[in-house]
């Protein structure tokens, strides 16, 4: 690799991490393979040709960033437990032992109700969660709000998420056959197609 492509690659793996402690800031550490696909899944900055901040990854493979990863370890720039790292500056927001109980009552009230889950407030109130610690859980990405009132665990919303991606392979999605495939009512179909349909949108980007 050249010290150009080295340079980018750190840059690059530098930023991938921060975005991801931004998302999730209730983790200590995130699995280096992760912080690889953000890096690689970021366009880079929108700069001229040429430009030293601009460039592409494609043609540096996983065992080259790994080693620029090694290499940010050895110099302090990255910190390093087993296979999961973090930026020495990052701090993750903790709960008290107390509260971190109620988070998991939560958490896995929200799991069994699959598909058509209550009002996340109203059970988080019920419980002696303040919308504080539920907002941090939405910013940390433990809780996916698909829309106002609505909101699914982060393994749920991917499940639903991918299901309904295996729905669409067999035909339209319409709200009623959402609805009764999931196995939830009309409201939360309506906002599940509507998450996804943005989701993909933003994926696409502009034309």
């Amino acid at each position: 690799m050249d010290p150009g492509q080295r340079q980018l690659a750190e840059r690059r793996l530098l930023a991938a991490l921060r975005r991801l402690h931004r998302r999730e800031p209730m983790r200590a550490d995130l699995r280096l393979d992760a912080v690889l696909r953000e890096a690689r899944a970021d366009p880079g900055e929108r700069l001229p040709a040429g430009h030293r901040g601009g460039g592409s990854l494609e043609g540096v493979n996983d065992a080259e960033l790994v080693a620029v990863a090694d290499e940010l370890v050895a110099s302090g720039g990255l910190l390093r437990r087993g296979h999961r790292v973090r930026l020495p500056e990052h701090q993750p927001m903790l709960l008290d032992p107390e509260m971190e109980a109620r988070v998991r009552r939560l958490m896995a009230g929200l799991r069994e109700a699959g598909a058509a889950p209550p009002r996340v407030e109203g059970v988080a109130a019920r419980l002696g969660i303040p919308p504080g610690v539920v907002a941090q859980l939405r910013d940390a990405g433990e809780l996916v709000q698909v829309a106002e009132g609505i909101d699914y665990p982060r393994a749920v919303a991917a499940e639903l998420g991918a299901r309904m991606q295996e729905m669409a392979r067999h035909g339209p999605l319409t709200v009623a056959r959402v609805r009764d495939t999931l196995r939830t009512s009309r409201r939360h179909a309506e906002a599940l197609l509507a998450f996804q349909r943005a989701r993909r949108s933003r994926q696409r980007g502009p034309r």
